[in-house]
């Protein structure tokens, strides 16, 4: 069949009511991809050109649109929601010049490009007037009913059907291909619901009437699934996921517990990894190669390299991972992180904006952000970067084959050279020279008994006024016979001293 003769008209002008959320149904992402873009990407990769119907929330949804930067679509906005049948008149002006007309509503994510062609030549091959979808479904609820009688073609709104009705399992998908003449000629006789609404479905009534040519293609239903409501769309969701995964399986990756793992459309995994429980793998993830991904650990648009291991608990955002690469458990990299190969990063360590050279190392409860870290470094634990002053974010440069010392605060701008050591808890200000060691803190200074001088304050009993006098008089005799001399900072008397010996 020639495509090109094809018009694609997407219906997603309705008030998404039923989802019972602010925001149009059509936004909500299914597997990272909003729920609009699926059946758009699969008309598109027909070559099909489309026309997209809005009204609630429009703006917003053409926005979105237009930023995917979409081959071949135009946009049309229905101003009143009058239903299906008001929203395609909307867009008469749009089909001219093309022999038949697709039409289907927007929130169908699970519609496959072989389902689209088998009703387009299906269609063209019987001569059909008007060609629909239909399914078969244990609960019909808020499908519209096929009913057939003698040959003739109704379709029944749930609202509108009897008991009898009711119980119809076969229900309408709201995909057709329409001839364009005959639709431009009949699209305005549709009438006026009860509800003040004009309903596309009554077209097949119509065209049955008119003893035209009708094509019922029956579809499988998971094929057409509509998305109507929050647990409609959770659904739709665990079927694509199941896609995905299934195929991922068949490439060679292991899932471990795959229900609960979750996978967006664009991820990609090298065959010999290991997918863990929870595991969530968001964006446009690529996994390498015989990788290992520990429980509950989320990774979103970031690139990890072959025969790397993420442990259990490990956040990695917007980041490239170098080759057999640890990073966790309970590991946090986030906007633009680079680790080059044999890093390790370990359990509570934070990372932002940092590039870090292979083979180093920062193994225990660490921060570092917007630093650049070379080779073979040692990053000791308890390590921050103060990079920010609360107005500008300043960089942190430690050089190759530098040693850290556990609880260092280093703050920013900072260069620590070459083979250069920093002292363990030391603040670090100014810059370390290459082969140099930093030391940071102030020395120490012990007081003797003060633990049982501070537990006897609290133990002594309040004094009279007369004994308190007493004892600041004989005090202050004692102080004139002692003789006062500094010991490495301390403060010692001859008393204090003899006492000692």
């Amino acid at each position: 069949m020639n495509f090109a003769k094809v018009k694609a008209i997407l219906l997603a002008a309705g008030k998404s009511t039923r989802f019972k959320t602010r925001k149009s149904k059509m936004l909500f992402s299914i597997c990272g991809r909003p729920m609009i873009m699926y059946p758009i990407r699969t008309l598109e990769e027909l070559g099909l050109s489309m026309t997209l119907i809005l009204g609630h929330q429009s703006d917003q949804i053409k926005a979105l649109v237009e930023s995917e930067n979409v081959k071949d679509l135009s946009f049309v906005i229905q101003k009143e929601q009058l239903g299906t049948g008001h929203a395609v008149h909307c867009a008469i002006d749009s089909w001219q010049g093309f022999e038949d007309i697709l039409i289907m509503n927007g929130d169908m994510p699970l519609i496959t490009k072989e389902l689209i062609c088998e009703a387009l030549e299906k269609h063209e091959q019987s001569r059909a007037v008007l060609t629909f979808l239909s399914a078969m479904v244990l609960d019909p609820t808020s499908y519209g009913r096929v009913v057939e009688l003698d040959g003739k073609f109704t379709i029944v709104e749930e609202k509108d059907c009897n008991l009898e009705q009711l119980q119809v399992n076969k229900i309408n998908a709201g995909v057709y291909v329409i001839n364009s003449k005959w639709l431009e000629a009949n699209i305005e006789k549709i009438s006026k619901s009860p509800s003040g609404e004009y309903y596309l479905p009554d077209l097949i009534k119509m065209a049955s009437e008119q003893d035209t040519i009708i094509k019922e293609i029956p579809v499988p239903y998971d094929d057409v699934r509509g998305v109507n409501t929050l647990q409609e769309l959770w659904n739709a969701e665990q079927i694509k996921r199941s896609e995905f995964i299934k195929y991922w399986m068949s490439q060679g990756v292991r899932f471990e517990l795959a229900q609960s793992i979750h996978i967006d459309i664009n991820v990609k995994i090298g065959a010999g990894s290991f997918i863990g429980t929870g595991v969530h793998l968001l964006g446009n993830t690529v996994i390498g190669e015989e990788c290992f991904l520990g429980a509950f650990s989320i990774v979103e648009n970031s690139k990890i390299g072959d025969e790397t291991t993420i442990h259990s608990h490990s956040v990695i955002q917007d980041s490239v991972v170098g080759t057999s690469v640890h990073v966790g458990p309970f590991a946090r990299l986030r906007h633009n992180v680079k680790l080059g190969n044999n890093v390790e990063i370990g359990n509570f360590v934070e990372i932002k904006n940092t590039q870090i050279g292979e083979n180093s190392k920062s193994k225990h409860l660490t921060y570092l952000g917007d630093a650049e870290v070379g080779k073979s470094v040692n990053i000791g634990a308890g390590t921050i970067t103060c990079n920010y002053d609360g107005v500008n974010k300043f960089k942190t440069e430690i050089e190759d084959e530098a040693f850290v010392g556990s609880n260092n605060t280093l703050i920013a701008p900072l260069n620590i050279g070459k083979g250069a050591y920093t002292a363990g808890g030391s603040t670090i200000t100014h810059d370390v020279p290459a082969g140099g060691l930093g030391i940071g803190r102030s020395r120490q200074e012990n007081k003797l008994e003060y633990s049982q001088k501070l537990l006897g304050k609290k133990k002594s009993k309040p004094l009279a006024n007369s004994e308190i006098d007493s004892r600041e008089n004989e005090a202050q005799g004692d102080s004139e016979n002692k003789t006062e001399f500094n010991f490495r900072g301390a403060i010692k008397t001859n008393t204090d001293k003899q006492n000692n010996l």
